[in-house]
């Protein structure tokens, strides 16, 4: 699988390493940046393109002519062979259930063989001067009292404006949302200020500038981050509180229904990609058919099903924590997990966050729902295909209160609702389009249609 370089070398593989270095030949394409500390200590970083540093490995080590990359974050790893006459990294990236072949060359010698892409552009991200104002604001959240910092974008006039707060889905989320480059919730942001419409975007906990621990936070803590947000942004001298609204994404939008039911009230809900049904059954669908469009086999997927569903079940159970560990580890290293990669894998499944979203169905609070509400699905949405959440959705909607709901599916879309080809995700590094135009028209228009506009 890996050739060995030869031993016939005046170069080492530790002089050889630095800059940055790409994979431009796979599916997966990413950009690892090596320096050195003032101790001279490798340290290396893993970027969307050779312009940014990054967010740093959690181990780098370099032994000989092997190096190997760990990102806890990313339940993640690299293990590759440094060829000095080469100058390549030969090696595999794993991550969860899959893994990858990646061959690493210098960004530097890719362009002068003519094989690197440039990155490409981002048309849609907004530059200064903007033709709006904007301010970083902190709040201080209700959960647990945290300090979460965000940027408040609003008309140049005093208002008052209607407004809206943005909700991410699961991870370690910036206030832009960014994701391969894209910086969803930036664009979003300027789309709707320049359409008179304020916008608080915000850190998640322990993110960026907010205080807080996202890893120990559960589904609530998340829930009562963003009523914190939207209290907020009610008493801003240039909001109207009584057109506030909270758009959400994924996650973010499965729980937005919670939000305004149970800790802080909206004018409306814009839900984009939610899940609609338990996170367990969205999850093992959403894993599966991942597998299969990556190439697995029958057999892998129905392992990976089955699998799934063992590990959902111990998950959803009322054990503590140590023991939903302990009846975890023998099914993931049945799985295929990795013995230095299984502690990671049992954390990640054990979070609060994580334990909740499992056990979570949308569709009560849905059914509780009397403001408008707009659901928008992507039509080739691996994450929360709309094949499964939005029939449940519709129905949830037409149980409710509320007068005004529109449920649609947008063709062509993916799980960010950007116009794809394919249903792989590597397809959105490549994309240039941020936000499909048709998203924020549709969006734009709805919110104009039910919430007054003077």
């Amino acid at each position: 699988m890996v050739s060995l370089p030869t031993p016939a070398q005046e170069t080492s593989p530790d002089s050889v390493i630095g800059g940055a270095w790409s994979a431009e030949q796979s599916y997966f394409r990413p950009v690892i940046r090596f320096e050195r500390t003032a101790n001279g200590s490798l340290v290396a970083f893993l970027a969307d393109n050779a312009q940014q540093k990054g967010a740093p490995f959690s181990r780098t080590r370099l032994r000989g002519d092997s190096l190997v990359l760990q990102s806890d974050r990313m339940s993640a790893q690299f293990e590759g062979i440094v060829s000095v006459e080469q100058r390549v990294i030969e090696g595999v990236w794993s991550q969860g259930e899959r893994s990858a072949n990646l061959t690493l060359t210098p960004v530097e010698k890719a362009a002068a063989d003519g094989t690197a892409s440039t990155t490409p552009t981002r048309p849609q991200h907004p530059e200064r001067p903007y033709p709006y104002r904007t301010e970083e604001i902190t709040f201080k959240s209700d959960a647990d009292g945290a300090t979460l910092a965000g940027t408040l974008s609003r008309p140049e006039e005093e208002g008052p404006h209607p407004a809206v707060v943005l909700l991410q889905g699961s991870g370690e989320n910036g206030r832009d949302y960014a994701y391969r480059g894209h910086k969803f919730f930036l664009v979003l942001a300027d789309h709707l200020t320049r359409q008179e419409i304020a916008v608080l975007r915000y850190d998640l906990r322990g993110v960026g500038e907010s205080e807080g621990r996202l890893s120990g936070a559960s589904l609530e803590d998340l829930a009562r981050d963003a009523a914190s947000a939207l209290r907020f942004l009610k008493n801003h001298p240039s909001v109207d509180p009584t057109r506030v609204g909270l758009i959400g994404h994924s996650m973010g939008g499965m729980i937005a229904p919670q939000i305004h039911d149970q800790f802080e009230r909206t004018a409306f809900l814009v839900l984009l990609a939610p899940p609609s049904l338990p996170g367990h059954q969205v999850l093992s669908r959403q894993r599966a058919r991942i597998a299969d469009v990556s190439g697995a086999s029958p057999a892998e997927v129905d392992s990976i099903r089955k699998q799934s569903r063992q590990v959902f079940e111990i998950i959803r159970s009322d054990r503590d924590s140590a023991d939903v560990a302990s009846q975890l580890r023998p099914i993931l290293q049945e799985g295929g997990a990795r013995s230095d990669r299984l502690q990671l894998k049992v954390e990640a499944n054990t979070s609060p966050w994580f334990r909740d979203f499992a056990r979570y169905d949308p569709r009560p609070a849905l059914r509780q729902v009397d403001v408008p509400v707009l659901a928008l699905f992507g039509g080739r949405d691996l994450g929360v295909p709309p094949q499964q959440n939005a029939v449940p959705m519709r129905s949830a909607l037409t149980e409710s209160p509320s007068d005004r709901v529109s449920v649609r599916v947008l063709e062509e879309l993916n799980h960010r609702m950007q116009p794809v080809k394919t249903e792989q995700s590597s397809e959105v590094r490549e994309i240039e389009t941020t936000v499909a135009p048709k998203v924020l028209e549709q969006l734009t228009k709805w919110i104009r249609e039910n919430v007054g506009f003077e």
